[in-house]
């Protein structure tokens, strides 16, 4: 107990010491305590989200019969402080437990009962804020990679049940990497907060990574990272009718049911790291279940990534909002997934989902002119994404596509309250292993080319 009050006393103060770029609507989000002469503030949020997805493989000797898996997704503390108007920081932890499910991977993991792995809490946000004018706002230290539309998504208004997984950055299998990074983020605002861009100097890949086999409860270790090199990211985007975002936002949402007006925004971004991964790898020895990466020699490949992605959303008079996005991103790491194939740089380098890569998903969603109980609001939506992917849970030149239809239903008109509903199907063009990464040795026992889900999904955000 002594250690909570420890905790929470040490989290309090820096939250007080600065603030976050992003921040919140304090007539809409949770307590806050003011103090000083100069406006400042410590305000409290609270977010919560659960899982309970049913898919028709996952269970049985030979993984082949429907499998139920619960899910905590997300459970977020955020504390946001405020010296004054220009300066502040923002604090957030996240934790999740029994995450069965490989959101990432496309498949499931055993169950992750261990300390290593279940109910883990850690820091996933914090950094300093100096809001120094519209022009010009500054996020220094651990914070989203401002490259795709999707990442800068708010993961609490996402227009379907869960954003893509084939939006993030390279480098891990962690959201404190692939999500986020440390470095210094500027973002500004000019002709009436229409234009916006995103500047970041982020860390990239620092050394090596491991990646952890759940199936054989060991980390397999990436071959080193062979130049310490920044990784510049650049966004930029601009609305033409109503403004989506102020100055000051740190990103957007998924749907804003209507509520900043008709919204058309065109986007688009760009990434690179120089000497990013070696191009020539294998397991230590040449066998493909060895822990550690060999590097064959000096040749190198860099990092670059392009985006682009177009939002719009339109309130009609009876009551009714469409809402469409799509997103284009193109990964690039020079083909090393052919020469590269230590199985550690293949899952979280210059492969899997985060790696090479190209692709791109739309979606559609309808709030219904309609109100169910006080205030609710009903919003069917559908989905469609297509990636062509360098190497895929073991396979080469892997081509994964998904398309869902689904319900939200908004309890109290806004996003605070949540409950949706999908039914989604994941085919691929080449037949996949889905108990993922088992073994590298041996073929897989069983393979599919297809999978169902039906995934029912509560969020709370206060």
């Amino acid at each position: 107990m002594k250690k909570m009050y420890t905790v929470l006393a040490a989290t309090a103060f820096c939250s007080c010491l600065a603030g976050g770029l992003a921040l919140p609507d304090k007539a809409n989000a949770g307590p806050s305590i003011d103090f000083g002469n100069d406006g400042g503030y410590l305000q409290l949020d609270v977010k919560f989200q659960g899982i309970l997805d049913h898919t028709n493989f996952g269970s049985g000797s030979d993984g082949q019969a429907s499998r139920w898996d619960a899910d905590l997704r997300r459970a977020r503390i955020v504390f946001t402080g405020m010296f004054d108007d220009t300066w502040g920081a923002k604090f957030q932890t996240c934790g999740a437990s029994s995450a069965t499910r490989n959101v990432g991977g496309g498949g499931y993991e055993l169950a992750k009962n261990n300390s290593k792995t279940n109910s883990q809490i850690r820091l996933t946000d914090g950094y300093l804020i100096g809001m120094v004018n519209d022009e010009l706002n500054l996020k220094v230290g651990l914070t989203k990679t401002p490259l795709t539309r999707a990442n800068l998504d708010e993961c609490f208004a996402p227009l379907s049940h869960e954003r893509s997984s084939f939006v993030y950055s390279p480098f891990g299998t962690d959201a404190t990497k692939n999500s986020r990074d440390m470095g210094v983020v500027a973002t500004g605002a000019f002709s009436n907060d229409r234009l916006k861009y995103f500047a970041g100097i982020m860390e990239g890949r620092e050394g090596a990574a491991a990646f952890y086999n759940p199936f054989r409860d060991k980390d397999y270790i990436t071959s080193a990272e062979p130049s310490s090199n920044m990784q510049y990211v650049a966004r930029l985007h601009y609305s033409f009718l109503d403004p989506e975002t102020s100055a000051s936002a740190g990103g957007y949402k998924g749907t804003y049911l209507g509520k900043k007006g008709t919204i058309l925004t065109i986007g688009g971004g760009a990434a690179y790291e120089a000497d990013a991964a070696y191009k020539n790898t294998r397991a230590t020895g040449g066998v493909p279940t060895a822990l550690t990466a060999e590097v064959l020699n000096d040749e190198t490949v860099d990092y670059t990534a392009y985006t682009a992605d177009i939002f719009f959303e339109h309130p009609f008079a009876d009551g009714g909002v469409i809402t469409a996005t799509a997103l284009y991103l193109k990964v690039d790491f020079d083909d090393a997934y052919k020469t590269a194939r230590a199985p550690a740089d293949l899952a979280t380098v210059v492969g899997s989902g985060t790696g090479q890569r190209e692709g791109y998903y739309a979606k559609l969603g309808y709030v219904l002119p309609l109100t169910v109980g006080p205030k609710g609001k009903l919003q069917p939506f559908a989905r469609y994404e297509n990636w062509d992917v360098a190497n895929f849970l073991g396979v080469d030149d892997q081509t994964v596509k998904i398309w869902g239809v689904g319900m939200n239903y908004y309890v109290k008109g806004d996003d605070k309250i949540r409950f949706t509903l999908e039914y989604f199907r994941t085919d691929f063009d080449k037949p996949t292993n889905l108990g993922d990464y088992t073994d590298w040795l041996t073929p897989a026992v069983a393979t599919t080319t297809s999978y169902d889900t039906v995934a029912a999904m509560f969020m709370v955000s206060f």
